[in-house]
């Protein structure tokens, strides 16, 4: 029978919710002024749970699926009982608090369950109330009694009936017959963008009726006895599912906006607020208020629930029951026998890890999983009882093809402390992923067994060939991906997996046969370090270094033993299965494995945008950025260059063989060595105002660490002619070595920034191939220069507003939206009027066009074009990085005196009516780097360091750029 204090209660929640929702200025009322009277008589009638110990295995679990509703929930936790103090309920959506925007396991006591996105409380409740029934029959098997009965109340909303995962859940669930599992259906027919039947007309009755479910329906949600006397029915019937539709009016009480879309996700504004007080008689001025009366009330409710609770614990150590627990014993994981692997034998790493997953199950009664209905494909196909209706104690799960409701299943499994894993192919990991996101969010060790890994998939064709998928899963914070390259990494795989409980693991399996690659690592080499060294592990300094994870890594070593046996080339092969705990170890740990300063070739068939992180100079990516084929194995490996003489070839490009052109990796190091030198010799002099102090001191540093190239270098353009700059002059020969080359150096770029302490200035320097570097007379010269994008566009004979239309139309912007960038000298006053009477953005700079140039030609979006009439020499160094970026630049002489103007007259009479393009300048096969002086994006300032200063450096060779961060130490005039 409903009280006066029991309706009290539920206006209080009703209350406190909007309350959160108008502190906050942000959240959803509706939900919670008509779902209140359920809610409210779901926790105090229905479930069995004690606020002081939350995590009790026999409670009843709450899942609010209709996470946007979160206010209500918080409400309910505060006023029964849980952790949640009226502080926290006060700082609703704020940063820190312990009820944000949507609930989230793990950081509020007494949430079940992560969800905001529709459907995944829907579905992720069928795996809770699938571990129940496990746990049930389990108990009663061991004990002879259920110790675990507790049901799964969900509270879902039109959305989430709506999304398609819960079409897959509600199908399963009523396949096998989750008698616990009560879903509330929040019928109130609106969603964001008005009523739901504008969308959506299904006939929800029948459609749960065709799953198995049973369903009911509850006349007035707003009488807890007609509520709770329907779900008692739900509650009697254990052989099915129970849906009960719940007719609510969204925003009951708030009298111009109930029953509309306009109360969903927004604060109900100040008047509303009021009058839906009112409307409930509750006090206008006062928020967050419980009433003594319902305090009592709700304290009366926990206490005898935490009766029940104490009891059960009191049986429960009678009987000597322990919860399962995603920590599995160490002693238990160390007695686990796996496989001998025959080092003859090539063997689809899906069949190592099923010979591991078969002895794990024996071994491990938590784990229970299964296959989206691929499980002779994915090697999960094992001799266990399998779970149905009929058996529902049994160790495998037949999802179906259900990937994303199998995906949410086993996270309700790891929400109950079992070690669930789950299959499919890996090109339909995209089916899941919202799920995988949500185990990563909450930290649940789901175990992803995804085959089929790569093009070697052959004959079906680029639907099921993954090309993206494996980067898509990395990416994914918290996650472990890792993709072992034989039987024994398998091993280590699966062994990283059992002990992995922080987050989900995929581990990513092929269908072809691997052969073995057996070393001395110890075990556990793969949760230290993610990587092992699988060929040429006796060389220190091999020629190039082959970096690759899973059948690559096969390739690798076929290719190494190639660029041995033809070329006299000594390769060492790194398999890294674990990409991201091989980039989180420390640096001097990966340069043992996969030292920088030797080429290195990283070889992945898939997209791999993530070892971009890994990079130096000089090493190259060797992947697919293009859909597969369908075609036979080899014949898609050799179509899309993935053979061992294919990748033999490409190693073989990146190894220095005397040749600067194609194979730069041992020279880039060098000169950013160079540059670097430059930037830490300046810094104590940054700010102090003398432009020259700071700029010698640039130059000594360089010219020191130039001396050391290893190549006959000669300096094309420098500090000046040799009797007027007795270091770095035109013509002053540096290094030694069998390789010629020219540089175009700029130790101090932007000294004006320097002397003041201002961002912008860098040392720069450009190098190419012996004679590549051709610096023009005189001293000045006008510049127009543009990105790829915009290349083959410009006229440096046009009007100058003329070109930045014609950029903007190229890359698709309004002229307004086309910054370009000017030196601010009085020379240049008139085109920047004209510019900006024009609606041009302009960036002004006092010095430094080298490197807003470098700025310009990366896609810089503030810097789209540079003009201006800057130095002659500082040309070759833009010239250099646009041919290297396939950028665009075009130049003219404009001498600014008239000694300059009979320096061109003596070398070219008609100097006048030339034009010069990047190519007249300088050489396409050159490089360029440049080090932060004082940052210049994106370039971040040096920073201090215990052991000197860590500098970033850009470096741009042909086709590439990128930026490289390290600590430069400073000890004396060696170093700078």
């Amino acid at each position: 029978m409903t009280t006066t204090v029991e309706q009290r209660a539920i206006t209080t929640v009703r209350m406190l919710s909007i309350d959160q929702v108008e502190a906050a200025n942000s959240g959803h009322p509706g939900l919670p002024l008509g779902l209140s009277p359920v809610a409210v008589t779901i926790f105090a009638r229905l479930m069995r749970f004690d606020p002081t110990d939350p995590a009790w295995p026999n409670r009843d679990r709450f899942v609010l699926s209709a996470g946007h509703g979160s206010a209500m929930l918080y409400s309910l936790l505060h006023l029964f009982g849980f952790d949640l103090p009226m502080d926290e309920l006060r700082r609703f959506r704020q940063l820190n608090s312990r009820t944000p925007g949507h609930p989230e396991y793990g950081h509020t006591a007494g949430v079940e369950v992560t969800t905001g996105p529709l459907g995944q409380g829907f579905a992720t409740a069928v795996g809770l109330a699938l571990a129940e029934q496990l746990q049930r029959h389990e108990t009663e098997q061991r004990f002879g009694e259920a110790l675990i009965d507790h049901h799964t109340f969900v509270l879902a909303s039109d959305g989430d009936l709506m999304e398609g995962i819960s079409h897959e859940a509600a199908s399963l669930a009523g396949h096998l017959g989750l008698g616990r599992l009560i879903v509330g259906y929040d019928s109130n027919d609106i969603t964001i963008d008005g009523p739901a039947h504008i969308s959506c007309t299904d006939d929800v009755r029948e459609r749960f009726r065709g799953y198995g479910w049973q369903v009911l329906s509850v006349e007035d949600t707003e009488d807890p006895d007609a509520i709770e006397a329907v779900y008692r029915v739900a509650m009697a019937d254990e052989s099915r599912p129970s849906l009960i539709i719940l007719p609510t009016l969204i925003g009951r009480g708030a009298p111009t906006k109930q029953g509309t879309s306009k109360v969903h996700g927004a604060a109900l504004g100040p008047d509303e607020y009021r009058a839906t007080k009112e409307f409930y008689g509750w006090p206008v001025d006062e928020a967050f208020v419980v009433p003594d009366d319902v305090r009592a009330w709700a304290d009366e409710v926990v206490a005898a629930k935490r009766e029940v609770a104490t009891k059960w614990r009191e049986r429960a150590r009678e009987v000597g029951y322990e919860a399962p627990s995603i920590h599995l014993d160490p002693q238990v994981l160390e007695a686990l026998e796996f496989p001998e692997v025959d080092p003859a034998k090539a063997v689809a790493s899906r069949v190592a890890s099923q010979h591991v997953l078969e002895r794990a199950m024996v071994a491990i009664p938590t784990l229970v999983g299964g296959s989206a209905d691929l499980a002779e494909s994915t090697g999960t196909k094992l001799a266990l009882p399998v779970i149905d209706r009929e058996h529902p104690l049994g160790r495998i799960v037949h999802f179906g093809i259900r990937e994303h409701a199998m995906a949410a299943c086993a996270n309700g499994l790891a929400l109950s402390g079992l070690r669930p894993w789950v299959a499919t192919f890996l090109v339909f990991s995209d089916y899941l992923r919202p799920s995988f996101r949500l185990s990563a969010i909450m930290g649940l060790p789901v175990i992803y067994l995804f085959t089929h890994d790569s093009i070697g998939v052959g004959e079906d064709g680029p639907t099921h060939q993954p090309i993206e998928q494996v980067e898509a899963l990395r990416i994914i914070p918290n996650s472990a991906v890792v993709r072992p390259a034989d039987a024994f990494e398998t091993n280590e795989a699966w062994a990283a997996a059992l002990a992995h409980t922080s987050g989900p693991i995929a581990l990513i399996l092929t269908r072809q046969g691997l052969a073995p690659m057996p070393t001395a690592d110890e075990p556990g080499w793969l949760e230290r370090r993610g990587a092992r060294i699988v060929y040429g592990a006796d060389v220190d300094r091999p020629d190039v270094v082959l970096v690759a994870s899973g059948s690559e890594v096969n390739l690798c070593v076929e290719a190494a033993h190639a660029l041995l046996e033809e070329e006299g080339i000594v390769a060492r092969v790194v398999s890294v299965p674990w990409r991201e705990r091989f980039l989180a170890i420390d640096e001097q740990e990966r340069e043992e494995l996969a030292p920088s300063g030797i080429p290195r070739l990283i070889v992945e068939a898939s997209v791999a945008t993530g070892w971009e992180a890994f990079l130096q100079p000089g090493d190259r990516l060797y992947n697919i950025t293009r859909f597969g084929l369908s075609a036979p194995i080899k014949d898609v490996q050799r179509a899309l260059g993935f053979t061992a003489s294919d990748v033999a070839d490409a190693a073989a490009e990146l190894v220095v063989d005397g040749s600067f052109l194609r194979r730069p990796v041992h020279l880039v190091s060098e000169l950013l060595a160079a540059t670097e030198a430059a930037a830490v010799a300046t810094q104590d002099l940054v700010g102090d105002g003398d432009r020259s102090a700071a700029d010698q001191a640039a130059v000594s540093a360089m010219r020191r660490a130039l001396g050391a190239l290893p190549a006959r270098a000669t300096v094309i353009v420098g500090e000046g002619e040799k009797d007027r700059a007795p270091m770095l002059y035109v013509g002053e020969r540096l290094g030694s070595g069998s390789v010629a080359v020219d540089l175009a150096v700029d130790p101090l770029e932007g000294t004006t920034y320097a002397a003041t302490g201002r961002e912008g200035a860098v040392s720069v320097l450009a190098a190419a191939p012996n004679r590549g570097l051709h610096p023009l007379p005189g001293w000045y010269m006008e510049k127009l220069v543009v990105p790829a994008e915009a290349a083959g566009v410009v006229d440096i004979e046009a009007p100058l507003v003329e070109n930045v239309r014609r950029v903007a139309h190229r890359l698709g912007l309004a002229i307004s939206e086309t910054p370009v960038v000017v030196l601010a000298k009085p020379r240049h006053e008139a085109a920047i009027r004209e510019l900006r009477a024009a609606r041009v953005p302009v960036v002004e700079i006092p010095d430094g066009d080298v490197m807003a140039s470098l700025r310009v030609l990366t896609g810089d979006p503030r810097m789209r074009m540079l003009w201006g009439i800057g130095g002659t020499p500082e040309g070759v160094i833009t010239a250099a990085a646009a041919l290297a970026l396939a950028g665009q630049m075009q130049a003219r002489l404009r001498p600014q005196s008239d000694e300059e103007r009979s320096i061109l007259d003596a070398w070219k009479p008609d100097w006048e009516e030339l034009r010069f393009e990047a190519s007249d300048l300088a050489h396409p096969e050159s490089v360029v780097v440049a080090s932060s002086v004082t940052g210049a994006t994106p370039l971040v300032p040096p920073m201090p360091h215990a052991d000197g200063f860590v500098i970033e450096s850009l470096w741009i060779e042909p086709g590439q750029f990128g930026t490289v961060r390290r600590v430069v130490s400073l000890r004396g005039e060696e170093d700078a």
